[in-house]
């Protein structure tokens, strides 16, 4: 197979010379006619034959852009090579697929028209505008002119977003501005696809047809470049938009582009859905019924102010988000270094760790800085980090909590990746602390983003100095210090196992970067950040110092967007770029004005996480009823109202847990964890009874870089759970839980029945919903039969097991 160089350099020597005949060559250029009007004046074969090879689809990764191409024919995947693309199409099988002589010959044109047999089948039409500059070109000579079609600017018109009113279609318009400085309307050679074809349809040219109100984004791809923008299309008009109270910026955008949409936003949440809402977004945990009580009957007009920062001061509120973080650094149980039984131990660790920097406010910008330069000493000596080494082993083999959070950096994060390859490093750390997926970027030019390989391979060298020497030791200092305490605990207790060995294990930024080449040049690539400067050039330099000085700086276009952006989803359940570790161009934001205001208010708190979720919490964007009204039914997006969501794995076992008066009972080797609340606990996969509600409610294994491991979709076996799972039947029958300290109360039975909803659903329950209950436990063979019964029926409601 040929190589890349070959083609680039054949087709520096046919650049400019095409493929002529001398009475082809001759030919005076013909203009072409555009189905949007105007015309092309020359065929270019950058500007317009490779974009109309791609509008086509004769390079998608299916066809000849595949790496073994299709039928002995291949092209560069997606276009970016075009001398590679101009070799295969003017020299590659002696030449035929194209004929300068009889243009209407070129196999190009007799497959792409089905008049040849052809596996694509049929890609345009005959005598069409697409088939006219195919044969315009060939007619030309087939020449090409390298560089002439260098994009310097893309504009798309209209601009941020396309308003559909009145159910009148509207004209997208594409102007590419090229290196030379020459404009020109490129809008039939693009490409367009909307995401929702329910809200509007988008033709081959560029028309946008609205079908019904609501948002969608709309993306176009020309040649490598994308632009993406949103097309709303806005419900009836109404004879007076109503006066919206609004609390912070956040209302200010919401309800600024609601009222663009001809959209009103619901009523305030009640004082009971409310609370319920922010305690477990929180702290994944239901208010008391004494809380519920006691809160409704508070005349405070500040009282959901002040139980916002009681709850955001709540020790559990830190252990939520040390989940969610764990999830995001990927705190993966079993990647963490042998022996298997302090797998789960140095687990707990990374999640405590974490967790004090919750609960200590600590800006974001410094937890991520201390995960990215992690290393295990901390400056301290060998002396020093090998007893701190085991202090950490006997706190952990006593089962107590350790002195790990305490360490400055978390090098458990580093010491997970011993046997990742570098590159995806860089894939954890981008989608991470950046939001971005780079993954496609690792053998091509990502097809709907910026990234280039030869980015991803820059990128994945900043890391190619991380240290594991021998996966034990790093040094002679070290090790001679560990094979004398290994000594001596072999003199003292000769026939104890290898779990009374000390294991030292330790990472850091060595001087030997084991730096990768781009495949796609065999050249390596200097690590630079992000699409920006080249790092680590200075010897024994850690590259990743100054990668942390890049990312946490206000001016990342990503950092700050990423992180208030997942803040967003988790109190929203859909982020304003959804979903949240996919910042592309192709992906827009579904309201750009807020995700700017959130980012640029975060970065001036100096990335004060609580203060960006007290403004969230506070907005009354957050606190809208679940129940829509006629202009908001369908929105899904711009948040119009409280979206019913699924809760998280670990909320689903707390609540539970909650709503029965009962603790989760941790077995085998999660015994240590007793006492502790689901949210609480670090490992990723436990082996207790607990572990099957974890898998089938989505707590993800924490193996990708990916969000979407941490499944949210409903599925069967969720109902089964709570409606037969022996576990959740215990929690029924405990002799001290709440179902059997209610059936030994002196409640009356409408007290019975108050309780139980406040304890389930915190509310009470309606007038028909009281009847029917009082109904059923009058019934009851006996009282802890009823109370039972009543009980597991509203544990079994989707009002229970969803956030509303």
């Amino acid at each position: 197979m040929f190589s890349r160089r070959f083609f680039y350099a054949v087709a520096a020597c046919l650049a400019g010379t095409g493929v002529s005949r001398a009475d082809a060559r001759d030919a005076a250029p013909a203009e072409v006619a555009l189905p949007t009007g105007g015309a092309v004046k020359r065929v270019d074969f950058e500007r317009h034959i490779m974009g109309l090879v791609s509008k086509v689809g004769c390079n998608a990764g299916s066809c000849h852009g595949s790496f073994q191409g299709k039928n002995g024919f291949r092209l560069s995947l997606f276009g970016y090579e075009p001398a590679m693309d101009f070799a295969g199409l003017t020299r590659d099988n002696l030449g035929r697929r194209i004929n300068v002589v009889k243009p209407d010959g070129s196999l190009i044109l007799l497959k792409g028209t089905g008049q040849t047999p052809h596996d694509g089948g049929m890609r345009f039409g005959k005598d069409g505008w697409v088939y006219n500059v195919f044969r315009e070109w060939i007619r030309g000579g087939g020449k090409w002119t390298p560089g002439s079609g260098e994009i310097k600017d893309l504009t798309v018109t209209p601009g941020d977003f396309a308003l559909l009113r009145d159910s009148k279609s509207a004209q997208v318009t594409v102007t590419a501005t090229f290196a030379d400085g020459t404009t020109e309307d490129i809008t039939p050679f693009c490409d367009f696809r909307i995401t929702d074809d329910a809200i509007a349809t988008v033709s081959p040219l560029g028309l946008l047809t609205p079908k019904q109100p609501g948002d969608a984004g709309l993306t176009v791809l020309y040649r490598g470049s994308v632009k993406a923008i949103r097309v709303l299309v806005p419900s009836p008009a109404r004879a007076e938009y109503p006066k919206v109270p609004e609390v912070n910026y956040i209302d200010r955008e919401v309800f600024a582009k609601l009222k663009l949409m001809n959209v009103v936003p619901s009523d305030l949440a009640s004082d009971e859905v409310f609370l319920r809402r922010v305690s477990i977004d929180t702290t994944a945990q239901l208010p008391t019924p004494e809380q519920v009580r006691a809160f409704v009957a508070d005349k405070d007009p500040k009282k959901r102010e002040k139980i916002i920062d009681q709850l955001l001061a709540d020790p559990l509120h830190a252990a939520v988000w040390a989940t969610k973080l764990s999830d995001i650094t990927g705190n993966n149980t079993q990647a963490l270094e042998a022996p298997q039984q302090t797998q789960p131990k140095r687990s707990q660790m990374w999640h405590d760790w974490l967790r004090k920097r919750v609960a200590d406010n600590v800006p974001y910008d410094q937890i991520v800085r201390d995960i990215l330069t992690a290393n295990s000493r901390d400056g301290m000596t060998p002396q020093e980090w090998l007893a701190f080494v085991k202090k950490i082993d006997e706190q952990s083999a006593k089962g107590a909590k350790t002195e790990y959070p305490e360490k400055k950096t978390l090098d458990l994060f580093w010491r997970r990746q011993q046997q990742v390859p570098v590159e995806q490093w860089g894939e954890k750390v981008a989608a991470a602390f950046l939001g971005v997926r780079l993954e496609c970027a690792q053998c091509h030019k990502h097809p709907t983003d910026r990234w280039t390989q030869d980015e991803y391979w820059a990128f994945a060298n900043v890391f190619a100095t991380v240290t594991f020497q021998a996966n034990q030791f790093s040094s002679p200092e070290v090790k001679k210090l560990a094979d004398a305490e290994n000594a001596a605990r072999r003199e003292n207790a000769p026939k104890a196992n290898n779990n009374n060995v000390l294991l030292v294990r330790e990472m850091f930024s060595g001087a030997n970067p084991r730096r990768r080449p781009n495949p796609g040049t065999n050249k390596v690539p200097l690590p630079r950040t992000l699409g920006g400067d080249t790092v680590g050039t200075k010897a024994g330099a850690d590259p990743r110092a100054e990668l942390a000085d890049w990312l946490t700086g206000p001016e990342n276009p990503f950092f700050a967007k990423s992180f208030v952006n997942r803040v967003w989803a988790h109190y929203f359940g859909v982020g304003l770029v959804n979903p949240v570790d996919d910042f592309s161009l192709a992906n827009p934001p579904v309201n750009a004005r807020l995700l700017d205001a959130l980012a640029k208010d975060f970065v001036a708190s100096t990335f004060d996480i609580r203060k960006l979720e007290r403004t969230v919490l506070l907005s009354r964007t957050y606190q809208l009823s679940y129940a829509p009204n006629e202009s908001n039914r369908f929105d899904k997006n711009n948040f119009s109202h409280a979206y019913v969501r699924p809760l998280m794995a670990e909320q689903v076992v707390d609540v539970l847990n909650a709503a029965l008066g009962v603790d989760e009972t941790f077995g085998g080797a999660d015994a240590e964890f007793a006492g502790l609340k689901m949210v609480e606990v670090g490992s990723s996969r436990l082996a207790s009874t607990v572990s099957y509600a974890l898998r089938i409610f989505g707590r993800p294994p924490r193996t990708t870089a990916c969000d979407c491991e941490r499944a949210m979709e409903p599925a069967l076996p969720q109902t089964l759970f709570r409606m037969t799972d022996a576990a959740v039947l215990a929690k029924f029958t405990s002799g001290t839980g709440r179902v059997a300290k209610l059936a030994k109360s002196k409640l009356s039975p409408e007290e019975i029945v108050d309780e139980a909803f406040l304890s389930t659903l915190s509310r009470l329950p309606t007038t028909k919903e009281k009847a029917d209950g009082l109904e059923h436990l009058k019934g009851a063979k006996n009282r802890t039969e009823g109370v039972t019964d009543l009980v597991w029926a509203l544990v079994n409601t989707r009002e229970f097991i969803l956030n509303h």
